[in-house]
């Protein structure tokens, strides 16, 4: 019974600090003194969930790497046996969707930085985000063998990019710079729409979006054919 009452004492000081990010609050206005009063508890109390503004961003910042994650994941599992484009756009409109939903943890994950936040838990960070490449990883490569994989090149990646790797992400140095690339055509997009950027295109963003990823999965095809040929 106490673990259910912290449980949900928890999740209500995440819910309170998620509306103040989302009120115009900024993550770098953000102050457990705010997030306490909102919640209707003193700040004392609060030190007993969060010993700091840097723990309860923590948690936040884990929370949405995750449920961004389950979101596609979802979507890509609901597609299952549908066609590899089918799957790639349920993928790419869910993280889009999520993304428009859940605006102000988007943000908190992928916008300006917070000035003076270090992240504690950075491990726990770091496997979270990791989690959203496995969904993406299924749909871009699904059908290409290792062989495949090892044979993708990048016309004009210099030699140092074709030579990183992460240890997190199974992909040969090649495979990973244009799996990172194909992440940045979707992502920048998403965040051009979720700031007001996409003039003249504002009214039209989800149609602009489709059409987009449509490009990117054939562009995906291209290059699996031409490591094939």
């Amino acid at each position: 019974m106490r673990d259910r009452r912290r449980a949900e004492t928890v999740r209500e000081i995440k819910e309170a600090a998620l509306r103040l990010l989302a009120e115009g609050a900024g993550a770098g206005g953000l102050s457990l003194r705010g997030v306490a009063r909102a919640v209707g508890m003193t700040v004392q109390s609060l030190y007993n969930y969060f010993d700091s503004r840097e723990a309860l961003l923590t948690a936040l910042v884990v929370d949405g790497h995750r449920d961004l994650a389950i979101a596609v994941q979802s979507a890509v599992d609901a597609f299952a046996g549908s066609s590899t484009l089918d799957r790639r756009i349920a993928a790419t409109e869910a993280f889009r969707e999520w993304a428009l939903t859940n605006r102000s943890a988007f943000l908190l994950l992928y916008g300006t930085p917070v000035e003076g936040y270090l992240a504690l838990r950075q491990e726990e960070i770091g496997d979270a985000s990791l989690g959203l490449a496995a969904p993406f990883l299924e749909v871009v490569f699904e059908g290409w063998s290792p062989a495949d994989l090892a044979a993708l090149t990048v016309p004009g990646f210099a030699p140092a990019v074709e030579q990183t790797h992460d240890q997190g992400i199974p992909l040969p140095p090649g495979a990973l710079a244009f799996f990172i690339e194909l992440r940045a055509r979707m992502h920048g997009l998403v965040m051009l729409e979720l700031l007001g950027h996409l003039f003249p295109f504002n009214d039209v963003a989800g149609e602009l979006f489709h059409t987009a990823m449509i490009r990117l999965s054939a562009d995906v095809d291209a290059a699996h054919a031409a490591v094939r040929s």
